[in-house]
């Protein structure tokens, strides 16, 4: 299954598609996680989100687009959580392995330059392949997705008889491939949230490679949401309305962890995970709480318990690939440059 769509990339000219040489961790960081036991591997719990209900975001009938989007409303009880949270999480010695920020290197060179002036004219794309390839580097590696409980469907493909009119989508498909959807649009978010924080302080030209990235990297990644839709034998007449249900599932999980980061995190993951309770500002949890709070409503569907291992385990990697794009310098993103201290 995982094959198919990989047809639909544009991979650019200077990407490395080997295995040995593939250039993940220019923008991924390795993260050293805790292997789940065998009775909450992944293996054994094919998925979670049918014992939960997600809630969808409707964004055609919500609030204008100018208003607050997402606003956490926590109770008493969260709150106590929450205090047992923080200190678990600051004895984790993995948010604090973390490569320092580092002035940005030079500019773009002629060649680069030059390529990006065409991707923004539209004339080819040198640029958005490459964090195409990055993210469903990820949607494909199994054994990563199954530390945090995630599974990959599998066994069918695009291939369809001519009258395919007796297929139907498996049982228990439409949770875990949108459970697998939001695996894909957790790292589609992080790209954006890379060009976000890189166009605050853009002119135009760099404003324009920003705004270019997200929207190839988020049409690409609906692409590839039809293109499972349509492999698990879901009726083509329903395929547009069920991936406008998971777009606006989407759009309410992307909108959530824009306010964790922007609530909890307004001068720096990395700052932000070594805050003590007494640090905290008004109206503040905690970064790791609150994001974990988000993945659990909208990943798990709120269906497993609150101190379930790959929930917290997704938690610290989410937040450590947020710290380590962090301190990726602007030209090494827009360039696929690596840092020499990474």
């Amino acid at each position: 299954m995982a094959c198919a769509p990989r047809l639909l990339q544009v991979v650019p000219r200077r990407c490395n598609l080997t295995g040995a040489a593939r250039p993940v961790t220019t923008l991924w960081q390795r993260v050293p996680h805790r292997r789940a036991c065998a009775s909450t591997s992944a293996e054994r719990i094919p998925s979670v989100a049918s014992r939960g209900k997600p809630v969808r975001w409707d964004f055609v009938k919500c609030q204008p687009v100018f208003d607050k989007y997402v606003e956490f409303n926590f109770t008493e009880e969260d709150k106590r959580r929450f205090v047992g949270e923080r200190a678990k999480f600051s004895a984790d010695t993995r948010l604090l392995n973390v490569p320092p920020h580092v002035q940005s290197p030079a500019e773009m060179d002629w060649r680069e330059t030059y390529e990006a002036l065409v991707t923004i004219a539209r004339l080819d794309d040198h640029i958005s392949g490459y964090f195409q390839e990055l993210i469903y580097g990820r949607v494909e590696d199994k054994d990563l997705m199954g530390r945090f409980g995630i599974s990959l469907l599998e066994g069918k493909t695009l291939e369809k008889p001519l009258h395919n009119t007796k297929a139907v989508p498996r049982e228990g498909a439409y949770f875990a491939m949108l459970q697998q959807t939001y695996w894909l649009s957790l790292h589609v978010w992080l790209v954006h949230s890379k060009q976000h924080m890189i166009q605050e302080n853009e002119g135009i030209f760099g404003s324009a490679i920003c705004a270019l990235i997200t929207r190839r990297v988020f049409e690409w990644a609906w692409v590839i949401v039809r293109l499972w839709l349509k492999q698990e034998d879901v009726p083509a007449m329903s395929i547009g309305t069920e991936l406008e249900h998971f777009m606006e599932y989407v759009f309410g999980f992307c909108a959530a962890l824009d306010e964790a980061f922007l609530q909890e995190a307004s001068h720096g993951s990395a700052e932000a995970v070594q805050r003590k309770d007494n640090e905290l500002e008004e109206g503040q949890v905690g970064l790791l709480p609150c994001v974990k709070q988000v993945l659990w409503s909208n990943v798990f569907f709120g269906a497993c318990a609150h101190d379930h291992l790959q929930l917290e385990e997704l938690a610290v990697y989410l937040i450590r690939q947020r710290i380590a794009l962090e301190a990726l310098p602007r030209t090494a993103f827009f360039t696929r440059r690596r840092p020499a201290h990474w």
